[in-house]
């Protein structure tokens, strides 16, 4: 997604690019013409860039994180931000102490259908969210990942589920105080896979979300679907294609005839049986969002403004996902924020979700 981001970016000049994979970097020479490297320190020095781009698996972050600032360098993080909050604590401290800023590619907060269900009805908006879900069925069963991602045991929520725990954070604008979860391998896997997930969220004010993931499912795929419930209206977001046409009469004694379509998703705001279209994404809305992102991101460098979505942001979001692995092994309510998973013990918790 960075580099054809990259590419639509006025002002921004790739000086070059890092992978330790020789055939993925004769592809992107052929494809693209940066200058490459094998080495991302070697990279550094001899490029002097001024942001790095870290899209590495997210057990490498922290180090490379941290090197690089020594270079003097804003950086742009993939998501997970680290592996836990005390990693995230230290690359933090050390931004701070060296003066630069550390910004994160959760660029659903940007991708324009949830973009506009955050401005309708988020921490901005008139509005209050007293109750949202959001949930995400898809067949990616343990088995079928390779690479980092089939070596995570905490995967579905902490690797996929970034997106939704911090899609909440965004949406209520703050952490929730508590959650509960509930995990499994669907009786099928191995136990300890959480390939299905059921999580609350707490927030003040008496106000409740729902995370749900699926990974086991054999029906249409729903990658990230979103409703957003205030005194007022129920907002909705769909990503994904979705040409669909209703007629009848549906929980109302007027008929209606409904079509809704769009190429890689909508969103919609609900009154009853009125329906408004808020927006609509366009045909590559993450390469999209990306670019929105670091559009952003580099401004707010720039301007030692805030980015879009900070460390700390994803710190938030490490912190809530702690709480739902431990929720998941003990059935309990759990505080968010009151044991992380650096503390001692946190081993058989990582290793027994429950099953």
């Amino acid at each position: 997604m960075h580099l054809p981001a990259l590419a639509k970016m006025r002002d921004v000049q790739v000086v070059g690019a890092c992978d330790t994979d020789a055939d993925r970097r004769n592809r992107v020479k052929e494809k693209w013409g940066h200058p490459l490297f094998s080495d991302y320190e070697a990279m550094l020095t001899e490029t002097t860039p001024e942001v790095l781009i870290v899209a590495t698996p997210p057990d490498s972050h922290a180090e490379i994180c941290l090197r690089a600032l020594d270079h003097n360098v804003h950086l742009i993080c993939e998501k997970p931000f680290v592996s836990t909050p005390g990693e995230a604590d230290t690359v933090i401290a050390a931004a701070d102490a060296a003066g630069r800023q550390i910004a994160l590619n959760h660029e659903f907060r940007e991708m324009p259908i949830f973009r506009a269900v955050l401005d309708n009805a988020g921490p901005s908006s008139e509005e209050e969210v007293y109750f949202a879900q959001v949930w995400q069925n898809t067949y990616m069963p343990p088995s079928t990942e390779s690479g980092w991602r089939g070596q995570m045991e905490r995967r579905t929520l902490h690797e996929a589920g970034v997106h939704l725990i911090d899609y909440m954070i965004a949406l209520f604008g703050e952490k929730p105080v508590a959650v509960w979860a509930s995990m499994s391998a669907g009786g099928v896997y191995a136990p300890g896979a959480d390939a299905l997930s059921v999580v609350s969220l707490e927030f003040t004010r008496g106000r409740i979300a729902q995370v749900l993931q699926n990974r086991l499912c054999k029906g249409e795929t729903q990658y990230f679907e979103v409703r957003a419930d205030t005194r007022t209206s129920s907002y909705r977001a769909s990503f994904g294609g979705r040409a669909r046409l209703t007629a009848g009469l549906y929980r109302s004694t007027a008929p209606h005839v409904r079509f809704d379509y769009g190429v890689s998703g909508l969103a919609w705001r609900e009154r009853g049986n009125e329906r408004k279209l808020l927006a609509r994404n366009p045909a590559d809305p993450r390469v999209a969002s990306t670019r929105y992102v670091l559009e952003k991101s580099l401004a707010a460098f720039a301007s030692n403004g805030r980015p879009p979505a900070t460390a700390r942001d994803g710190r938030d979001a490490l912190e809530v996902i702690d709480a739902c692995y431990r929720a998941a092994t003990t059935g309990l309510r759990t505080s968010v924020g009151l044991a992380t998973h650096d503390e001692p013990g946190s081993e058989a918790i990582a290793s027994a979700t429950a099953s």
